[in-house]
């Protein structure tokens, strides 16, 4: 087989088109605008009020940073069941207006009951990113609404709720 042998100038300026070429397929490609979408994530815990715990005990935070403002949520509260199984839904109800909803019920899998002395208590925390252009964040627990937060400028804030 023969060898082929190029200039370098045109080994050069095919690697420059190809770059041109690319980067531009990757500006074409690439969006401007970046959507955010509402994000959450929670974590429990189970095991019985200290005498030196009272409950129900809530409280959240909020803090903006470009644009997503996330929220810090954290609930202790007590329950009939040994054991509870918690989910949490963000959605968008209207246009700049979220909700958490959090839903509790009985865990099925819970392998003992509590002892006679044992209030069940669980210690829930939560975190919620949103756009920052929001409106309004709501949290729910069981249907139940246990703060609303305006978007007052996106200042950082920190909030109990019960007391």
């Amino acid at each position: 087989m023969p060898s082929t042998s190029y200039p370098a100038t045109a080994v050069l300026a095919a690697l420059f088109v190809g770059l041109v070429v690319g980067a531009g397929v990757v500006a074409f490609a690439t969006p401007t605008d970046l959507t955010v979408s509402p994000t959450s994530s929670t974590a429990a815990a189970t095991g019985c009020l200290g005498p030196d715990e009272s409950a129900p005990t809530s409280w959240v935070a909020r803090a903006p940073a470009g644009d997503r403002t996330t929220f810090v949520f954290n609930r202790t509260f007590t329950h009939d069941a040994p054991s509870v199984r918690i989910e949490g839904t963000v959605e968008e109800q209207a246009d700049g207006v979220y909700v958490y909803r959090l839903t509790t019920s009985p865990d099925e899998d819970s392998e003992k009951p509590p002892s006679e002395d044992c209030t069940p208590r669980t210690k829930l925390d939560a975190v919620v990113s949103v756009p920052s252009e929001y409106e309004s964040f709501t949290v729910t627990v069981d249907g139940e609404e246990l703060v609303t937060i305006e978007n007052d400028g996106s200042n950082p804030l920190f909030r109990t709720l019960e007391g």
